[in-house]
């Protein structure tokens, strides 16, 4: 349940405004450059499809590769006007597969460029479907107006078309200027720090042993567990490989803890004390996790918090039915919440790039070990990391969307982040399974 993953249908489809305005934006050797990157990198692919946009027509570019080179570079092309920007945005979402567009956003609505945010509800609908946006931009000037040149990459959490986009960018202007607009679901790119591969985020003295908690770490069956992992195959299979420091799975984790939870706070008390070497006093009762929330423009994710459900219901509820269990049966059964037990916090940490955090969870102050509403201290509880503020970055999105006369853009971008569809308030981040195995 945990590894489904959305994704958006096989193939891609590029988009190229084909107005006269695009040779202005295209006018320095810099910006050729980037047009003949995208050709090379993403022609003569049977996946991907090619359109032109103009005459409020999206016309198939049916050349083989060199034939599109020619016919995208030649200066003689762009010769007509109103590239039709909303009916493009229509057809992405309908087809609902990555799509790249290549244009400066203006949408004429009779002989006037449209000032209206006519974007936003295919920004909105593209996100709330859990999708991203990634745009890169340069300035131009056409007839002495100062605009933006835009590459719209439309894609999901996989970034198959992002990746590539990304690839020709890097190689021909590294310095380009990025916005990602990532959906609710964005998927933060997170890491741990631990000792090994058998062992988690709880407390670690010098010789690698836990006396807080004794979390069972013998790589056995029952004892803790990374439901994310290292990823190879036997036979080196081209595009089956992660290095060794990126695990691929379910970011999830369970800790079989080896005393109860009143001996747990004691003990964590005792490895405070004055007198205990700094290096190896207690912190936090799991640590050592990493986000980054810089990764995504749209949203200053201000604080995360843990809320923690009695699995006990629902562990009983699968062991009865075995193998044959359905998602929808697991959903129905009663999770109810477990409060006045543990807590959240987000640290900047010594040594992390700019927008990485560390995320570290503890005893709430008021938890004794006795639970509240008599639940079984033994149960499966599961605890999950979520953001639980994130405002919209709204002051970024006018120094990258705006430019004076058109704020159609900047505000389909404001509209869009406003949109109760993409805040990722109370979006799931990390899972720890956690259980005492001592009582």
């Amino acid at each position: 349940m945990t590894q489904n993953v959305h994704l958006l249908n096989d193939g891609a489809s590029v988009y190229v405004d084909m107005s006269d305005g695009m040779n202005y934006a295209y006018s320095t050797p810099g910006s050729k450059e980037m047009l003949q990157a995208i050709i090379n990198k993403l022609a003569a692919n049977q996946a991907i499809k090619f359109y032109g946009l103009a005459d409020e027509k999206i016309t198939p570019l049916d050349y083989s590769h060199t034939q599109l080179y020619n016919y995208m570079l030649n200066r003689n092309s762009y010769d007509k006007q109103k590239a039709p920007i909303e009916a493009t945005l229509q057809k992405i979402i309908s087809e609902n597969q990555p799509a790249l567009l290549m244009t400066d956003f203006e949408e004429y609505k009779g002989q006037v460029i449209e000032q209206a945010a006519y974007a936003k509800k295919y920004f909105i609908t593209w996100l709330a479907n859990g999708n991203n946006i990634t745009f890169y931009k340069w300035d131009f000037v056409e007839k002495g107006k100062a605009k933006h040149m835009f590459l719209a990459v439309f894609d999901d959490n996989a970034n198959r078309l992002n990746s590539l986009v990304t690839n020709a960018v890097i190689m021909t202007a590294p310095n380009t200027e990025r916005y990602v607009l990532g959906s609710r679901n964005f998927a933060y790119p997170t890491s741990t720090q631990y000792i090994s591969l058998k062992q988690g985020g709880n407390y670690h003295n010098n010789d690698g042993v836990d006396v807080v908690t004794a979390v069972m770490e013998n790589g056995g069956s029952n004892d803790y567990i990374s439901y994310a992992k290292p990823y190879a195959t036997e036979n080196g299979a081209p595009g089956q490989f992660a290095p060794l420091d990126i695990s691929l799975g379910a970011y999830a984790e369970y800790y079989p803890l080896g005393v109860n939870w009143t001996d747990a706070i004691a003990n964590a008390k005792r490895m405070q004390e004055a007198g205990i070497p700094d290096d190896i006093k207690y912190d936090h009762l799991l640590s050592d996790l990493y986000i980054d929330f810089g990764a995504q423009n749209g949203f200053n994710i201000e604080n995360v918090e843990v809320r923690v459900f009695d699995m006990c219901e629902t562990m009983m509820t699968i062991s009865a039915k075995g193998d044959s269990i359905k998602i929808e049966e697991i959903e129905r059964i009663d999770k109810p919440e477990v409060n006045m037990f543990l807590t959240a916090s987000m640290h900047d940490g010594k040594g992390l790039p700019i927008g990485w955090k560390e995320i570290t969870v503890d005893f709430d102050n008021l938890f004794n070990g006795t639970f509240i509403g008599g639940i079984n201290p033994t149960n499966l509880f599961r605890a999950n990391i979520v953001i639980s503020k994130a405002t919209p970055n709204i002051a970024e999105v006018n120094n990258f969307f705006g430019w004076p006369g058109n704020p159609s853009l900047a505000n389909s971008i404001k509209e869009t982040l406003t949109a109760g569809s993409s805040n990722p308030q109370g979006r799931i981040l990390y899972t720890y399974y956690i259980k005492t195995i001592s009582e």
